[in-house]
């Protein structure tokens, strides 16, 4: 094979294999970017969570507390999509969806806890995961072996002084060196 019909096949490759990658390479790039940043203290990369104190109505606590005493305690701090409810000693802890409530069935301290997704974030990071597995896990080996190709392609298509004969060679060994080096320093 001639070496302008190589360069040629090579570029289009390259070219229309990036295309098709796009999408997926958006989602890895954002989502490790975000686990990346997960800090150990206690920061989720698909919740926001968040927390305020108040004060339940003490006529909203009944000696009996029951499944609708839970529902009315929620309605009153604006709460709804009841799930279920435990005593905890003299804490009752009423959850709800993507949170709780935790108060003190003498006083009525409480303490409102959530959890907000960050929707599409929460997504790229399913996808990241693998979390779904079946399907997309054949989807994410193609895309694994399309990345192999790529970055193989993305060696060729500049030629000369600015390419893998040029400056590349020593860009490219830098680039193999780096991750080595971080490996040698941690291990």
């Amino acid at each position: 094979m001639k070496v302008a019909t190589f360069r040629k096949w090579n570029n289009i490759i390259h070219r229309d294999l990036g295309y098709l990658i796009f999408g997926l390479t958006i989602i890895y790039a954002v989502s490790g970017f975000v686990l990346n940043h997960v800090k150990a203290d206690g920061w989720h990369p698909d919740y926001i969570f968040s927390s305020s104190e108040t004060k339940i109505d003490k006529k909203l606590i009944p000696d009996e507390f029951t499944e609708n005493d839970a529902k009315a305690v929620l309605t009153s701090i604006g709460e709804s999509n009841f799930k279920n409810f435990i005593f905890s000693g003299d804490e009752i802890i009423i959850y709800f969806k993507n949170g709780s409530v935790s108060f003190d069935k003498f006083t009525g301290e409480a303490l409102v806890e959530k959890k907000t997704p960050l929707y599409i974030i929460k997504e790229f990071n399913i996808l990241h995961y693998n979390n779904i597995k079946k399907l997309y896990t054949y989807l994410a080996d193609v895309y694994a072996i399309a990345l192999f190709i790529m970055a193989i392609t993305g060696l060729f298509v500049i030629k000369g002084k600015k390419g893998i004969t040029g400056r590349g060679k020593w860009l490219t060994a830098i680039g193999i060196l780096i991750p080595i080096l971080i490996l040698l320093f941690y291990i």
